[in-house]
């Protein structure tokens, strides 16, 4: 890759997530080759394609857990060829996590496991309360708050993960193949939350291999096959204010919002009553 092939333009402040001909490869095998694109702010895209297409190594480069073999990764202004290994945990703390096998702490409750993200950046106690009574209510589980994660199905699990990674607030949300333990309906129910945080504000960057997923799919689907962007388009189903139900069925988003406050302010009563 030519010197030439670098970015060295000015930023644009729109762009939270950018690739510029970008190599990675491991121990001789190449796992992504000349992929270019960006994401801006608040943007929903979904990055798909056959295992071992390359989806979780372009989640790898955001988190800059891993840095190109070639070419420039540049994740909130930062830049992956100007980076030291001490910025990376100010980057992280900038991107929240989903993952397909959840990786809740099985000793701890739905609460504790969610108030945990706050705890090791140092948030106050009380914020902390007031930051995990409002992401469980948005997810729909204050009221299993102290249950364990092994009585919680699936797709509950799946919701505690999601309150986690999006307590902190931050500015990406990825979700590396988050419904890929869950049967169809609860899936979509997932996916559906996903948006919800994403109307928000959160840009979210979704990995999928599930063709069902994307093929409902009404935002930006980015298609990986060996390593290459093979395609990248923008894909509209219907009204994006409003929110697919399982069985098929819409419900504006007004009266999902209000529910949703609703849940909120019944919480925090109960939260001043503890």
């Amino acid at each position: 890759m030519a010197e030439s092939d670098l970015y060295n333009g000015p930023l644009d402040p729109r762009t939270v997530v950018g690739f510029h001909h970008v190599e990675l490869s491991y121990g001789g095998t190449k796992a992504l080759d000349d992929v270019s694109f960006r994401v801006t702010n608040g943007e929903f895209v979904c990055i798909t394609g056959p295992s071992g297409a390359g989806k979780s190594s372009i989640l790898r480069l955001i988190t800059m857990d891993a840095f190109p073999t070639a070419g420039q990764v540049i994740v909130r202004g930062m830049i992956s060829t100007r980076m030291n290994r001490g910025s990376i945990p100010r980057l992280r703390r900038e991107i929240g996590f989903v993952f397909q096998d959840f990786r809740l702490l099985e000793d701890r409750d739905v609460y504790e496991n969610v108030a945990f993200a706050q705890l090791v950046v140092g948030i106050p106690g009380a914020e902390i309360k007031r930051n995990v009574m409002r992401v469980l209510t948005q997810v729909g589980l204050w009221q299993k708050r102290r249950q364990m994660p092994r009585t919680l199905s699936g797709g509950e699990q799946q919701r505690v993960a999601i309150a986690r990674g999006v307590v902190n607030s931050p500015k990406i949300l990825l979700a590396d193949e988050p419904t890929g333990n869950l049967d169809p309906a609860v899936a979509q129910e997932i996916v559906d939350l996903l948006f919800e945080i994403n109307d928000g504000g959160t840009c979210v960057v979704f990995s999928t291999h599930d063709h069902d997923i994307v093929r409902s799919f009404g935002r930006r689907v980015l298609l990986l096959e060996h390593g290459r962007l093979v395609s990248d388009e923008e894909r509209r189903l219907g009204d994006r204010r409003k929110s697919r139900l399982t069985d098929g069925m819409y419900r504006p988003r007004e009266e999902i919002e209000r529910e949703a406050r609703a849940r909120e302010t019944a919480a925090a009563r109960q939260l001043e009553g503890e």
